[in-house]
């Protein structure tokens, strides 16, 4: 969350597809696009 929460902090304009992309790739595990966008949801971040 707190990775998610800097990358939105940098730029606003990334959905949720494209930071679940840029944490696969940085992290290199799996993660559901569903579960970024919940994420995102409840820390009420929102795309610009």
């Amino acid at each position: 969350m707190r990775r998610i929460d800097g990358i939105h902090t940098d730029e606003p304009t990334r959905r949720y597809r494209t930071l679940t992309h840029l944490l696969q790739r940085e992290m290199d595990v799996a993660i559901n696009r569903k579960k970024i966008r919940r994420l995102m949801r409840d820390m009420a971040i929102y795309t610009i």
